[in-house]
């Protein structure tokens, strides 16, 4: 498993600083984790988010989204 920050890339922001994170099962199963909560995930390429939550963690899922949806 490897864990590595979400880095915007279709978002204006420059950075989610350090909020927003991809956990990689290294099995083709992803998930974002915005601050401590797993909020979304993606098993070969398909995302499911998994609730509705705040604005910021919203835009997180909408990266998240954006970049691994296929």
């Amino acid at each position: 498993m490897r864990i590595y920050e979400l880095e915007p890339r279709f978002d204006a922001r420059k950075s989610f600083y350090g909020k927003a994170k991809i956990i990689d099962h290294e099995n083709g199963t992803f998930e974002l984790q915005s601050y401590d909560t797993i909020v979304s995930r993606c098993v070969n390429g398909k995302v499911e988010e998994l609730g509705k939550f705040s604005n910021t963690t919203t835009r997180h899922q909408k990266e998240f989204r954006k970049q691994f949806e296929n």
